[in-house]
Protein backbone atom coordinates (compact mmCIF):
# COMPACT_ATOMS: atom_id res chain seq x y z
CA UNK A 1 0.00 0.00 0.00
CA UNK A 2 1.08 3.51 -1.21
CA UNK A 3 -0.23 6.53 -0.11
CA UNK A 4 0.95 9.39 -2.35
CA UNK A 5 -0.26 13.05 -3.65
CA UNK A 6 -3.63 12.96 -5.46
CA UNK A 7 -2.43 13.91 -8.89
CA UNK A 8 -5.15 14.61 -11.93
CA UNK A 9 -4.22 11.07 -13.39
CA UNK A 10 -5.48 9.30 -10.28
CA UNK A 11 -9.33 10.49 -10.96
CA UNK A 12 -10.40 7.78 -12.74
CA UNK A 13 -9.13 5.61 -9.99
CA UNK A 14 -11.22 7.51 -7.37
CA UNK A 15 -14.29 7.43 -8.95
CA UNK A 16 -13.63 3.84 -9.37
CA UNK A 17 -13.19 3.59 -5.84
CA UNK A 18 -16.22 5.68 -4.97
CA UNK A 19 -18.25 3.25 -7.11
CA UNK A 20 -16.89 0.45 -4.95
CA UNK A 21 -18.03 1.69 -1.79
CA UNK A 22 -21.65 2.20 -3.07
CA UNK A 23 -22.32 -1.00 -4.74
CA UNK A 24 -21.10 -2.19 -1.35
CA UNK A 25 -23.64 -0.35 0.33
CA UNK A 26 -22.33 3.13 1.52
CA UNK A 27 -24.53 5.84 0.72
CA UNK A 28 -23.12 8.89 2.38
CA UNK A 29 -19.25 9.01 1.98
CA UNK A 30 -17.47 9.67 -1.11
CA UNK A 31 -13.78 10.78 -1.70
CA UNK A 32 -13.47 14.22 -3.64
CA UNK A 33 -13.02 13.64 -7.11
CA UNK A 34 -11.69 16.30 -8.71
CA UNK A 35 -7.42 16.60 -7.52
CA UNK A 36 -7.70 20.31 -7.02
CA UNK A 37 -8.74 21.58 -3.03
CA UNK A 38 -10.82 23.62 -2.64
CA UNK A 39 -8.15 25.98 -0.93
CA UNK A 40 -4.90 25.75 -3.29
CA UNK A 41 -1.59 26.75 -1.74
CA UNK A 42 -0.41 30.23 -2.03
CA UNK A 43 2.80 32.00 -1.42
CA UNK A 44 1.28 33.75 1.39
CA UNK A 45 0.36 32.69 5.14
CA UNK A 46 -3.70 31.58 4.02
CA UNK A 47 -4.86 27.90 4.94
CA UNK A 48 -4.14 25.54 2.42
CA UNK A 49 -5.19 22.00 1.55
CA UNK A 50 -3.70 18.79 0.28
CA UNK A 51 -4.97 15.56 -0.77
CA UNK A 52 -3.63 12.41 -0.39
CA UNK A 53 -5.05 8.82 -2.10
CA UNK A 54 -3.89 5.09 -0.88
CA UNK A 55 -3.29 3.37 -3.46
CA UNK A 56 -2.80 -0.61 -3.75
CA UNK A 57 -1.86 -2.32 -7.42
CA UNK A 58 -3.25 0.33 -9.81
CA UNK A 59 -6.35 0.51 -7.41
CA UNK A 60 -7.39 3.32 -4.87
CA UNK A 61 -8.10 2.11 -1.43
CA UNK A 62 -8.58 5.54 0.58
CA UNK A 63 -7.17 8.47 1.01
CA UNK A 64 -7.84 11.76 3.59
CA UNK A 65 -7.58 15.44 3.43
CA UNK A 66 -5.07 17.66 5.39
CA UNK A 67 -6.12 21.15 6.02
CA UNK A 68 -3.09 23.44 7.16
CA UNK A 69 -4.00 26.70 9.10
CA UNK A 70 -2.18 29.24 11.56
CA UNK A 71 -3.40 29.07 15.02
CA UNK A 72 -2.90 30.89 17.91
CA UNK A 73 -1.70 28.22 20.98
CA UNK A 74 -1.72 30.43 24.07
CA UNK A 75 -0.55 33.60 22.24
CA UNK A 76 1.94 31.89 20.05
CA UNK A 77 1.26 31.43 16.55
CA UNK A 78 2.10 28.18 14.74
CA UNK A 79 1.27 25.99 11.88
CA UNK A 80 -1.07 22.78 12.60
CA UNK A 81 -3.35 20.96 10.41
CA UNK A 82 -7.01 19.67 10.78
CA UNK A 83 -6.72 15.87 9.27
CA UNK A 84 -7.21 13.19 8.16
CA UNK A 85 -10.25 14.95 6.94
CA UNK A 86 -12.68 12.85 5.16
CA UNK A 87 -9.97 9.74 6.04
CA UNK A 88 -11.79 6.95 4.00
CA UNK A 89 -11.13 3.34 2.89
CA UNK A 90 -12.58 0.62 1.47
CA UNK A 91 -12.73 -0.99 4.71
CA UNK A 92 -16.05 0.55 4.99
CA UNK A 93 -17.49 -1.87 2.90
CA UNK A 94 -14.48 -4.85 2.62
CA UNK A 95 -12.93 -5.49 5.42
CA UNK A 96 -9.98 -6.52 4.11
CA UNK A 97 -9.21 -2.93 3.69
CA UNK A 98 -9.49 -1.59 7.68
CA UNK A 99 -6.03 -1.30 8.43
CA UNK A 100 -6.27 1.90 5.86
CA UNK A 101 -7.60 4.16 8.34
CA UNK A 102 -4.58 3.44 10.49
CA UNK A 103 -2.38 3.80 7.71
CA UNK A 104 -3.73 7.59 6.36
CA UNK A 105 -3.67 8.81 10.65
CA UNK A 106 0.14 7.66 10.84
CA UNK A 107 1.07 9.14 7.29
CA UNK A 108 -0.80 12.59 8.16
CA UNK A 109 1.06 12.78 12.03
CA UNK A 110 4.57 12.66 9.56
CA UNK A 111 3.54 15.25 7.70
CA UNK A 112 2.63 17.22 10.51
CA UNK A 113 2.57 16.05 14.17
CA UNK A 114 0.76 19.20 15.37
CA UNK A 115 -2.67 17.67 14.56
CA UNK A 116 -6.80 18.05 14.80
CA UNK A 117 -9.54 16.04 13.70
CA UNK A 118 -12.99 18.23 13.91
CA UNK A 119 -16.51 17.23 13.23
CA UNK A 120 -15.65 13.10 13.78
CA UNK A 121 -19.58 13.16 13.28
CA UNK A 122 -19.64 11.34 16.99
CA UNK A 123 -17.89 9.41 19.44
CA UNK A 124 -19.15 6.18 18.59
CA UNK A 125 -17.84 7.01 14.53
CA UNK A 126 -15.09 4.32 13.66
CA UNK A 127 -12.78 7.36 13.15
CA UNK A 128 -13.04 8.58 16.83
CA UNK A 129 -12.74 5.14 18.16
CA UNK A 130 -9.39 4.94 15.80
CA UNK A 131 -8.31 8.25 17.53
CA UNK A 132 -9.18 7.40 20.81
CA UNK A 133 -6.73 3.90 20.28
CA UNK A 134 -4.02 5.90 19.14
CA UNK A 135 -4.38 8.14 22.82
CA UNK A 136 -5.87 11.20 20.86
CA UNK A 137 -7.97 13.37 24.13
CA UNK A 138 -11.40 13.85 22.24
CA UNK A 139 -14.02 16.53 23.29
CA UNK A 140 -17.36 17.17 22.41
CA UNK A 141 -17.89 20.80 20.65
CA UNK A 142 -21.52 22.04 22.02
CA UNK A 143 -24.45 22.28 19.69
CA UNK A 144 -26.90 24.91 20.49
CA UNK A 145 -30.25 25.28 18.43
CA UNK A 146 -33.07 28.25 19.16
CA UNK A 147 -36.37 26.78 17.21
CA UNK A 148 -38.49 29.93 15.35
CA UNK A 149 -41.40 28.14 13.27
CA UNK A 150 -42.00 25.26 16.10
CA UNK A 151 -44.38 24.19 13.12
CA UNK A 152 -42.16 23.19 11.06
CA UNK A 153 -39.66 22.02 13.41
CA UNK A 154 -41.65 19.25 15.00
CA UNK A 155 -42.54 18.24 11.37
CA UNK A 156 -39.04 18.46 10.25
CA UNK A 157 -36.18 17.59 12.77
CA UNK A 158 -35.13 14.19 11.34
CA UNK A 159 -33.16 13.09 14.83
CA UNK A 160 -36.15 13.16 16.92
CA UNK A 161 -38.50 11.60 14.46
CA UNK A 162 -36.72 8.40 14.26
CA UNK A 163 -39.44 6.02 14.88
CA UNK A 164 -42.59 6.23 15.31
CA UNK A 165 -43.42 6.76 18.63
CA UNK A 166 -41.58 10.10 18.62
CA UNK A 167 -43.18 10.62 15.28
CA UNK A 168 -46.66 10.68 16.85
CA UNK A 169 -46.00 12.79 19.63
CA UNK A 170 -44.29 14.97 17.59
CA UNK A 171 -47.37 15.01 15.28
CA UNK A 172 -49.68 15.58 18.35
CA UNK A 173 -47.28 18.53 19.61
CA UNK A 174 -47.08 20.07 16.53
CA UNK A 175 -51.07 20.44 16.14
CA UNK A 176 -52.00 20.99 19.34
CA UNK A 177 -50.43 23.91 19.99
CA UNK A 178 -48.24 22.54 23.06
CA UNK A 179 -45.17 22.59 21.22
CA UNK A 180 -45.22 25.65 20.20
CA UNK A 181 -46.29 26.64 23.93
CA UNK A 182 -43.56 24.88 24.94
CA UNK A 183 -40.95 26.32 22.58
CA UNK A 184 -41.48 29.91 23.49
CA UNK A 185 -41.19 29.03 27.28
CA UNK A 186 -37.83 27.17 26.34
CA UNK A 187 -36.20 29.73 24.57
CA UNK A 188 -37.72 32.38 26.92
CA UNK A 189 -34.81 35.15 27.16
CA UNK A 190 -35.81 39.30 27.94
CA UNK A 191 -33.75 40.93 25.47
CA UNK A 192 -34.11 44.25 23.95
CA UNK A 193 -31.83 46.46 21.58
CA UNK A 194 -30.10 49.01 23.43
CA UNK A 195 -29.96 51.83 20.43
CA UNK A 196 -26.63 51.95 20.74
CA UNK A 197 -24.64 48.83 19.16
CA UNK A 198 -25.46 48.39 15.33
CA UNK A 199 -25.15 45.95 12.73
CA UNK A 200 -24.24 45.58 9.33
CA UNK A 201 -23.92 43.01 6.91
CA UNK A 202 -20.60 43.82 4.99
CA UNK A 203 -19.33 42.57 1.34
CA UNK A 204 -15.92 41.30 2.56
CA UNK A 205 -13.73 41.76 5.95
CA UNK A 206 -11.45 44.96 5.67
CA UNK A 207 -8.40 45.71 8.09
CA UNK A 208 -11.03 46.54 10.91
CA UNK A 209 -11.24 42.93 11.30
CA UNK A 210 -7.28 42.79 11.65
CA UNK A 211 -7.16 45.05 14.26
CA UNK A 212 -10.12 43.00 16.52
CA UNK A 213 -7.93 39.83 15.84
CA UNK A 214 -4.92 41.27 17.33
CA UNK A 215 -7.17 42.63 20.58
CA UNK A 216 -8.93 38.78 20.42
CA UNK A 217 -5.70 36.43 19.67
CA UNK A 218 -4.30 36.37 23.40
CA UNK A 219 -7.79 35.58 25.05
CA UNK A 220 -8.09 32.31 23.61
CA UNK A 221 -5.78 29.30 24.26
CA UNK A 222 -5.99 27.72 20.97
CA UNK A 223 -7.75 29.59 18.00
CA UNK A 224 -7.16 29.59 14.45
CA UNK A 225 -6.04 33.22 12.55
CA UNK A 226 -8.85 35.17 11.89
CA UNK A 227 -6.91 38.16 9.90
CA UNK A 228 -8.85 39.63 6.66
CA UNK A 229 -6.85 37.87 4.43
CA UNK A 230 -7.24 34.31 6.19
CA UNK A 231 -11.17 35.39 6.56
CA UNK A 232 -11.58 36.30 2.65
CA UNK A 233 -10.19 33.16 1.89
CA UNK A 234 -12.56 31.15 3.92
CA UNK A 235 -16.01 33.51 3.11
CA UNK A 236 -14.79 34.89 -0.05
CA UNK A 237 -16.80 38.02 -1.03
CA UNK A 238 -17.45 36.39 -4.31
CA UNK A 239 -19.88 33.62 -2.26
CA UNK A 240 -23.26 35.01 -2.25
CA UNK A 241 -24.09 32.41 0.99
CA UNK A 242 -22.08 33.74 3.56
CA UNK A 243 -23.53 36.81 5.26
CA UNK A 244 -20.51 39.05 6.78
CA UNK A 245 -21.92 40.79 10.12
CA UNK A 246 -20.05 43.23 11.38
CA UNK A 247 -21.44 44.71 15.41
CA UNK A 248 -20.35 48.36 16.50
CA UNK A 249 -21.30 49.88 19.55
CA UNK A 250 -20.81 53.79 19.22
CA UNK A 251 -19.08 53.17 16.17
CA UNK A 252 -16.64 51.17 18.39
CA UNK A 253 -16.40 47.36 16.46
CA UNK A 254 -16.90 44.76 18.58
CA UNK A 255 -17.67 41.59 16.99
CA UNK A 256 -17.85 40.36 13.84
CA UNK A 257 -19.63 36.88 12.40
CA UNK A 258 -20.38 34.67 9.83
CA UNK A 259 -24.15 33.34 9.17
CA UNK A 260 -25.82 31.03 6.53
CA UNK A 261 -29.40 31.44 5.69
CA UNK A 262 -29.64 27.90 4.42
CA UNK A 263 -33.35 26.30 2.66
CA UNK A 264 -32.78 22.59 3.11
CA UNK A 265 -34.38 19.84 1.32
CA UNK A 266 -34.78 16.63 2.51
CA UNK A 267 -31.50 17.02 5.09
CA UNK A 268 -30.55 14.13 6.97
CA UNK A 269 -30.54 16.01 10.40
CA UNK A 270 -33.18 19.55 9.16
CA UNK A 271 -35.49 17.68 6.94
CA UNK A 272 -37.01 21.28 4.86
CA UNK A 273 -35.96 23.44 7.48
CA UNK A 274 -35.02 26.75 6.39
CA UNK A 275 -31.74 27.12 8.85
CA UNK A 276 -29.94 29.74 9.90
CA UNK A 277 -26.33 29.10 11.41
CA UNK A 278 -23.44 31.10 12.91
CA UNK A 279 -20.59 29.28 11.76
CA UNK A 280 -18.26 31.32 12.74
CA UNK A 281 -17.32 34.69 14.90
CA UNK A 282 -15.05 36.66 16.95
CA UNK A 283 -15.05 39.41 20.13
CA UNK A 284 -13.04 39.66 23.16
CA UNK A 285 -14.98 37.26 26.01
CA UNK A 286 -16.79 40.32 27.31
CA UNK A 287 -18.24 41.41 23.99
CA UNK A 288 -19.52 37.34 23.40
CA UNK A 289 -22.89 38.01 24.58
CA UNK A 290 -23.63 41.25 22.44
CA UNK A 291 -22.32 39.03 19.41
CA UNK A 292 -24.35 35.85 19.49
CA UNK A 293 -27.46 38.85 20.39
CA UNK A 294 -27.23 40.50 17.34
CA UNK A 295 -26.76 37.72 15.23
CA UNK A 296 -29.55 36.32 16.05
CA UNK A 297 -31.62 38.77 15.96
CA UNK A 298 -30.37 39.22 11.85
CA UNK A 299 -31.36 35.65 11.35
CA UNK A 300 -34.65 36.26 13.08
CA UNK A 301 -35.56 39.17 10.79
CA UNK A 302 -34.50 36.97 8.22
CA UNK A 303 -37.75 34.43 8.87
CA UNK A 304 -35.51 31.13 9.38
CA UNK A 305 -37.22 28.49 10.74
CA UNK A 306 -34.22 27.26 13.15
CA UNK A 307 -30.72 28.64 14.37
CA UNK A 308 -27.88 26.69 15.01
CA UNK A 309 -24.31 26.82 16.34
CA UNK A 310 -21.13 24.62 17.54
CA UNK A 311 -18.98 26.63 19.90
CA UNK A 312 -16.47 24.95 21.92
CA UNK A 313 -15.59 27.71 24.29
CA UNK A 314 -17.23 28.09 27.50
CA UNK A 315 -17.80 31.84 27.17
CA UNK A 316 -19.50 31.39 23.79
CA UNK A 317 -21.50 28.77 25.05
CA UNK A 318 -22.92 30.63 27.93
CA UNK A 319 -23.41 33.80 25.66
CA UNK A 320 -25.40 31.44 23.25
CA UNK A 321 -27.86 29.93 26.31
CA UNK A 322 -28.32 33.80 27.71
CA UNK A 323 -29.31 34.09 24.58
CA UNK A 324 -32.08 32.03 24.62
CA UNK A 325 -30.69 28.84 22.98
CA UNK A 326 -30.94 25.49 24.32
CA UNK A 327 -27.94 23.06 24.19
CA UNK A 328 -28.61 19.63 22.13
CA UNK A 329 -27.24 15.93 21.47
CA UNK A 330 -23.85 17.06 19.29
CA UNK A 331 -21.84 15.01 16.69
CA UNK A 332 -19.04 17.29 16.59
CA UNK A 333 -16.08 16.22 18.18
CA UNK A 334 -12.63 17.98 18.70
CA UNK A 335 -9.53 15.16 18.43
CA UNK A 336 -6.09 16.63 19.38
CA UNK A 337 -2.79 14.61 18.77
CA UNK A 338 -0.66 13.65 21.61
CA UNK A 339 1.69 16.56 20.56
CA UNK A 340 -1.07 19.73 20.03
CA UNK A 341 -2.26 18.27 23.41
CA UNK A 342 0.66 18.22 24.95
CA UNK A 343 1.27 22.26 23.90
CA UNK A 344 -2.15 22.57 25.38
CA UNK A 345 -1.97 21.27 28.70
CA UNK A 346 -3.71 21.65 31.46
CA UNK A 347 -6.64 20.52 29.56
CA UNK A 348 -9.06 20.32 31.84
CA UNK A 349 -8.31 24.58 32.16
CA UNK A 350 -7.28 25.41 28.86
CA UNK A 351 -10.17 23.36 27.08
CA UNK A 352 -12.59 25.64 28.23
CA UNK A 353 -11.13 28.72 26.46
CA UNK A 354 -10.60 26.94 23.35
CA UNK A 355 -12.37 29.23 20.58
CA UNK A 356 -13.65 26.64 17.75
CA UNK A 357 -16.59 26.21 15.45
CA UNK A 358 -17.58 25.39 11.88
CA UNK A 359 -15.51 27.96 10.32
CA UNK A 360 -12.34 25.67 11.35
CA UNK A 361 -11.81 21.90 9.87
CA UNK A 362 -13.87 21.51 7.07
CA UNK A 363 -15.91 24.57 7.33
CA UNK A 364 -19.58 25.13 7.30
CA UNK A 365 -20.15 21.72 4.91
CA UNK A 366 -23.09 20.54 6.30
CA UNK A 367 -24.96 23.86 6.82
Amino acid sequence: MEIKPYTQDLQPLVRAFNLRLRAGGEQYWRFPESYVPRFPKLSNNNPYQELFVACDHQEVRGGYLLTHSQFSIHGQTTWIACGPQLSMSEGIVNGSYRAIGVLNLRDALKKQPLLYGLGIGGFQEPQARLLKTMRWPLKAVPFFFKVLNSSQFFANIAYLRRNEGTRVLLDMARYSGIGWAAIRLAHLRPWRQDGFTTLEMVPEFGAWADELWNKCKDRYSLIAVRESATLNRLYPPSDPRFLRLKISRRGKLLAWAVALDTQMSAHKHFGGMRVGSVVDCLAEPEDAALAVQHSTWFLEQRGVDLIVSNQASAVWGKAFLAAGYLRGPTNFILGLSPLLAAKLEPLETSGETFHMNRGDGDGPINL
